[in-house]
């Protein structure tokens, strides 16, 4: 096979050359600039002082990089004038046509579109996104709130309970738009979203938040036995001190019976929890309904082995005090029914040596009003019982029984010796 040697003409060759060389460069100019454009816009800060002028040189630097138009939507949208609205879904539409295939950029139009009063073209771009995304959450969330607003709400509801089931993030505001439609009717909530774990939970939350106690509980009852000990416990947790916060002692009490697996640990109406400290106690961060011992060195507190009225154990206090400040409260709160009459009974040993005079006080926990007390204690060398009769105030469910002390009225009180207590019991007359 012979070779052909083709010969141009020198100056031919030279523009050429020269021609290649021209577009080489223009071509990099134009990806130095489109590049340069793209990696400011990225990074622009939309708030930032004279963003206007730099979105406007960034669109016209690169017109067919959708980057450059998303940031100048974003510069325009947050002026808040008329005319920048328009501006600013002008170029949302622009990044969309120029990445027709980015869902995100087409929810972007949808949310424009809707800012400026076009909710039937807010709903194509929402339809086109679920095209792309047809199981992202954001995308049924923001679909599916089109639909509502349009009045389709069965098309609209089962889209925002897909975007829920998928993102627990969405089940609340899901919920509040639910109720607000439905007027509060919790069983339509369930009808319109499904009556599962998430969005009882959901409910829950939002019916504590509106002081709507029953049906809060309500709700928490319908989680399932496993979501209640893990997914939802922190949401229990907090179900507990919103319930003792609106004064609802035996709402919290039943919410805590589910969170806590260690039956010795779970509260029941009417009853001293753990009244003869076989059971321990929490010196610190002890939780609603277990005993409360507030910190501090003095008076030493801790539990004795041995010399009991009954069991193993039995709670010890040491006295060598001789501030007024040093003293540590111990207390237990507990739910009751209202206007019931129960007996507080104590049983206690004493060597205490001091001015002041101490007693068992059972007080509204609701109102912290005292409601009853037992007698003073007094120096004793065998187990004593001490006891107090009292009714529970028809408009409370909840009482608190507490160690107190009167008669320290000054920055001295000299308190010494030692003073225990064992089954503190409380029983309904």
């Amino acid at each position: 096979m012979s070779l052909k040697i083709i010969k141009f003409e020198r100056r031919l060759g030279r523009v050429i050359l020269l021609a290649a060389a021209v577009v080489c460069l223009v071509t990099a100019w134009s990806f130095i600039k489109w590049n340069f454009a793209n990696t400011i816009a990225a990074r622009m800060n939309a708030g930032s002082p004279g963003a206007a002028r730099i979105a406007d040189w960034l669109t016209a630097v690169a017109p067919g990089d959708p980057q450059t138009h998303l940031t100048a939507a974003l510069v325009y949208e947050k002026t808040f004038d008329a005319n920048d609205m328009e501006r600013s879904l002008s170029e949302y539409e622009t990044a969309a046509a120029l990445s027709p295939f980015d869902y995100l950029r087409w929810l972007d139009v949808g949310k424009a579109r809707g800012l400026n009063g076009d909710d039937e073209g807010s709903r194509q771009a929402y339809a086109r996104a679920a095209e792309l995304a047809p199981n992202y959450a954001s995308v049924e969330w923001a679909y599916g709130n089109s639909l509502i607003r349009s009045g389709d709400l069965t098309g609209g509801f089962s889209l925002i309970a897909k975007a829920a089931a998928g993102n627990a993030d969405f089940s609340k505001p899901a919920v509040t738009t639910a109720l607000q439609i439905f007027d509060g009717n919790a069983g339509q909530v369930r009808e319109a979203l499904g009556d599962t774990d998430t969005i009882n939970a959901a409910l829950a939350a939002t019916f504590v938040s509106g002081k709507r106690f029953e049906d809060a509980l309500q709700a928490w009852s319908k989680l399932s036995p496993d979501a209640k000990a893990d997914k939802f416990h922190p949401l229990g947790s907090r179900l507990i001190d919103q319930m003792a916060d609106g004064k609802q002692f035996r709402a919290a009490a039943r919410i805590a019976v589910d969170l806590r697996p260690n039956e010795a640990e779970r509260p029941v109406v009417g009853q001293v929890l753990n009244g003869g400290f076989e059971d321990g106690v929490k010196l610190r961060n002890a939780p609603l309904f277990e005993w409360q011992i507030a910190t501090g060195d003095q008076p030493q507190i801790g539990l004795a082995e041995g010399q009991t009225h009954s069991g193993r154990y039995s709670l010890f206090i040491l006295f060598n005090t001789f501030s007024t400040a040093a003293y540590r409260d111990v207390s237990q709160t507990i739910a009751v029914e209202p206007g019931a009459e129960y007996e507080l009974e104590v049983f206690y040993r004493s060597d205490l040596k001091t001015p002041s005079l101490l007693k068992w006080e059972v007080v509204d926990a609701a109102t912290t009003q005292p409601i009853s007390g037992t007698p003073y204690i007094v120096p004793a060398a065998d187990w004593t019982p001490l006891k107090a009769k009292f009714t529970v105030p028809a408009v409370t469910d909840g009482v608190t029984i507490r160690l107190t002390r009167e008669g320290c009225g000054g920055p001295a009180c000299q308190m010494n010796g030692k003073l225990s207590f064992d089954d503190i019991s409380l029983k309904r007359s």
